[in-house]
């Protein structure tokens, strides 16, 4: 039976310390970004997301240098984002063994590159990052990049649908206003996303406990769930304590529970 990967989120700053957020604001610092990887790796989780949070903000890609030496700490799958904005940076970027390269603010205003990398290295490479939030009317918008910088808004299933049609291979919804406060996923989103979209989805933005997994997973057959303040933080605390094994064990113990939603 196909379970959903289970990735913890890593945020680095221009620094390249680990850092995390809450709703994308006051950074705290969590230790160093290769140690942390190194340690998940010995965990085995399917996979590691980092974004360099401060690429976009002084218009510079995630560091080639750093990307090299995460590299060479970890043996699980990479997605890597922050900052891409050409060709050759995405060639760069995964000929150094990264898995995916998550896009983003490039998308902003215009879905040229995303095509154009699509094409060229296969949708199976390419991750679309888009941020969640709700306007003042309640609507849920979506931006490419932090809002205050893309500031161009769309409403959440047009952007979907246009990462959809131009090739990505794989959306993760980041959900602004859930992000670091480990109240839980956005799960009727991810739900409606899921039934009208056809690429696989990944939920990042809320996580707090394995409750919230089961509720997100007993109502749609997600295909990733990211947590960063689950994975790096004790147990209501903010005490860095990384930890994974305990979820993935409990998520096999209790894959039956699934079927109905996750078919072999």
């Amino acid at each position: 039976m196909l379970l959903p990967r289970l990735i913890p989120s890593l945020l680095i700053n221009s620094n390249k310390e680990l850092v995390k957020t809450i709703r994308f604001q006051n950074p705290n610092y969590i230790g160093d970004p290769l140690n942390a990887a190194y340690i998940f790796s010995g965990f085995e989780a399917d996979e590691l997301l980092v974004l360099d949070i401060d690429a976009s903000k002084y218009n510079k890609c995630i560091s080639l240098d750093f990307i090299k030496s995460l590299s060479t700490f970890t043996k699980v799958p990479l997605t890597v984002g922050g900052g891409i904005q050409s060709l050759d940076e995405i060639y760069n970027i995964l000929s150094l063994g990264v898995e995916r390269i998550a896009l983003s603010k490039c998308l902003a205003n215009n879905f040229n590159l995303l095509s154009q990398a699509a094409g060229m290295y296969g949708s199976s490479s390419i991750t679309v990052v888009i941020n969640t939030f709700k306007n003042k009317n309640g609507d849920i918008r979506a931006s490419f990049g932090r809002p205050e910088l893309s500031k161009s808004y769309y409403r959440i299933m047009e952007a979907a649908f246009l990462c959809q049609e131009n090739g990505a291979g794989e959306i993760i919804i980041n959900h602004i206003e859930n992000e670091g406060t480990r109240k839980g996923f956005d799960v009727n989103l991810m739900n409606n996303l899921n039934e009208k979209l056809s690429i696989p989805l990944v939920a990042l933005g809320g996580c707090g406990g394995i409750d919230h997994v089961h509720h997100l997973m007993q109502n749609t057959a997600i295909s990733g769930i990211s947590c960063g303040s689950f994975f790096v933080y004790a147990p209501d605390s903010s005490q860095v304590l990384l930890h994974y094994k305990s979820t993935a064990n409990w998520l096999k113990d209790n894959v039956e529970d699934y079927s109905h939603r996750y078919k072999k």
